[in-house]
């Protein structure tokens, strides 16, 4: 049973989030963070100046680190852990991580895990955590199972899938959208709010959202995980097709790409479904009282019709 977790980098959005979570949930939190002033703690958490103080008696210790200082702050924990105690962490490139989980002693038990969400999440309802086996699939997981309840569970079968996967979902994301929105910070912002149509309100919303990342993060996503530059490579090769077709006026080809393109997405989604999802998110940001989304991703106070 886990009566006392150590959270180390508590200063940061995720070790915060996670101190909340588990005093929300009773639990006794030690917290340390290289910034002592960055930290936003309750009354009832345990500041520590020092790791070995922090980590010596939690029965879980959760590192928040950037993922490059992750391995060697899995080191420096694991030597000052009490025997039976679980070390985990959190960092979004796993193959280096996990590979310094598997050189702790056996006496410390590892999790390897990823959340898919941010700090602007309230709970964990519905919410992704993956978890990379380090050791033993089904115990690790039962330990996930356990402390994180209400969460969805995905196991990815090692770090190398798991850093391929990440590539397009986070890492060619957040790039994407990067260079959307340095894009349309060059244009008139508040004129483009007034004409805005749904699929442009929910673009720039997306792109807005991830301008508010920790730039430690988006780095660490972009220049960390080796699979990241290979996607781009294929994401701009595509896009100079479909530009060569535009710029050609190929008005023939650009109607085939687009059929094919648009068929194979067809075959794992529907798209009909998805694009009535599209309008239930629009529809219910735009009933949400008082609030207009713009494209800066600042909120603007508005009267409703």
């Amino acid at each position: 049973m886990i009566k006392e977790i150590a959270v180390i980098g508590a200063g940061g959005n995720m070790g915060c989030w996670f101190s909340r979570y588990f005093n929300n949930k009773g639990i006794g939190i030690s917290v340390y963070d290289i910034k002592p002033a960055s930290m936003k703690c309750s009354s009832n958490t345990i500041i520590y100046e020092n790791i070995a103080n922090c980590v010596q008696g939690a029965d879980l210790v959760l590192v928040c680190v950037p993922t490059k200082t992750t391995p060697l702050m899995i080191h420096e924990c694991a030597s000052k852990m009490k025997p039976g105690a679980i070390l985990a962490e959190i960092s979004s490139v796993k193959q280096q991580t996990s590979m310094a989980l598997k050189k702790i002693s056996s006496k410390i038990k590892p999790l390897c895990i990823h959340p898919m969400f941010g700090p602007g999440r309230k709970d964990l309802k519905q919410m992704k955590i993956l978890l990379i086996p380090v050791r033993n699939e089904e115990n690790e997981l039962k330990i996930l199972n356990e402390i994180f309840e209400e969460a969805i569970v995905v196991v990815i079968p090692n770090a190398k899938i798991h850093d391929e996967l990440i590539g397009v979902v986070l890492g060619l994301t957040h790039y994407i959208n990067m260079v959307f929105a340095g894009t349309i910070s060059k244009q008139d912002l508040s004129y483009l709010r007034d004409v805005t149509g749904t699929t442009f309100e929910i673009q720039s919303l997306l792109a807005a959202s991830i301008m508010t990342e920790e730039p430690d993060l988006l780095i660490s996503l972009l220049l960390e995980n080796q699979s990241v530059k290979k996607h781009i490579q294929n994401y701009l090769s595509e896009s100079n097709k479909v530009a060569r077709l535009i710029f050609n006026e190929n008005d023939l080809d650009l109607k085939t790409k687009y059929l094919k393109t648009r068929s194979i997405l067809q075959q794992h989604q529907n798209l009909e479904s998805s694009y009535k999802r599209m309008y239930q998110i629009v529809e219910k940001l735009r009933d949400y009282k008082g609030t207009r989304i713009i494209p800066e991703g600042k909120t603007q106070e508005v009267n409703k019709d």
